[in-house]
């Protein structure tokens, strides 16, 4: 019974933690404290970083990046767990994929879907569970059933994850790496996310594992700093967005008849999205820096682009809405930006000289 109740417990907790920053990121995309925020920092916004080239209608707005292969992009979908949707670089040729699990008797609730070279990965934390398949036939077998239940999975190569645990019983954020030949090879980074106040919901964030570099970058949602390090868990530096917010603005209240804690009011979001390429970290801020005007926070998205190699920042650059849609996801692949908005997806040609050695001035 001690078992049951503290797997409820978890549950309840990756369920609020999911729903909760969704619908905290809706909230701020409206809030007139977002717009007046006072921040010291100024932004460089060079121009035609990032042309739209194509763009396509999902008919849906469930839709995620699942990842890339081949010059394909994949996107999984909520609300059917087992498709994945294959798009060229161009956005016009498409074809949808039924997964096949070879085992049918888990206990499946909302499980992801990664895709790496010619592998894909099905996954869900709370059950745990890792299925591992071929893209030549969407087929997959069962590979982890067993171990700390997980928030988040990244693939690095065909066989080691990089994995966000959940600690037994408190169920703070540990970043871990698992091998999926050899269930034994796990390792554990206890250090690398550092706890604030409660090692829940001020660590949480976003990771990516950068295949140029070959190193694992973990960006945090509510405050101004993203670590990078490498395939063993080693750190090599933690490094710090333009925003000045060091600290996670976060106010908690039990939830009634329960231990579980979520958001007493909305929470300060620092780096709302991010997505990696070669040297370069792009992250979709929440704040305005100085002499931004409110009209264009109130019509587009503003990433801001890092380079992981000598810490510095480059420059920026808006993603427009389309209506009253703003950006809910993205990815870089071969020098392109996507990006999901609404029902749509968008491709961007970034420009060479994003990528020049030394940041863009205005």
């Amino acid at each position: 019974m001690e078992i049951m109740g503290y797997k409820l417990k978890i549950i309840i907790l990756l369920i609020c933690t999911a729903f909760g920053s969704g619908i905290v990121v809706l909230l701020f995309n409206g809030s007139e404290h977002m717009i007046h925020y006072e921040n010291k920092f100024i932004r460089r916004f060079p121009q035609h970083v990032a042309q739209e080239i194509y763009q396509a209608d999902l008919i849906y707005n469930s839709y995620y990046f699942a990842g890339s292969s081949n010059g394909k992009i994949y996107l999984g979908n909520y609300t059917a767990p087992l498709q994945i949707m294959e798009l060229d670089s161009t956005l016009k040729i498409r074809k949808v994929h039924h997964i096949r699990l070879k085992q049918q008797h888990l206990d499946f609730r909302s499980p992801q879907i990664r895709v790496k070279d010619q592998n894909f990965y099905v996954f869900e934390g709370i059950v745990p569970y890792i299925f591992k398949g071929n893209t030549a036939n969407w087929k997959a077998s069962l590979r982890i059933n067993s171990g700390y239940y997980f928030s988040h999975l990244e693939p690095m190569d065909s066989v080691n994850m990089a994995i966000r645990y959940m600690k037994p019983k408190k169920g703070e954020s540990l970043m871990g790496t698992l091998n999926l030949s050899d269930t034994s090879k796990v390792k554990y980074a206890p250090l690398l996310l550092q706890k604030q106040f409660d090692g829940i919901f001020d660590t949480d964030g976003s990771f990516h594992f950068n295949n140029q570099l070959n190193k694992l970058v973990y960006v945090y949602l509510y405050r101004n700093q993203y670590i990078v390090s490498d395939t063993n868990l080693t750190l090599d530096y933690r490094g710090n967005t333009i925003d000045t917010v060091s600290r996670a603005q976060i106010k908690l209240a039990k939830l009634k008849n329960s231990n579980m804690k979520t958001f007493s009011k909305p929470p300060l979001i620092v780096n709302k999205l991010s997505a990696v390429e070669g040297n370069l970290l792009y992250v979709n801020s929440a704040l305005p820096g100085l002499y931004e005007s409110e009209d264009i926070w109130k019509r587009a998205s503003i990433i801001d682009v890092y380079d992981l190699t000598n810490k510095t920042y480059r420059s920026s650059f808006p993603i427009y809405n389309i209506g009253e849609k703003k950006l809910r996801a993205m990815y870089v692949s071969n020098n392109y930006f996507y990006a999901l908005i609404g029902e749509k997806i968008v491709c961007y040609k970034l420009r060479e000289h994003l990528k020049q050695s030394r940041p863009v001035s205005k």
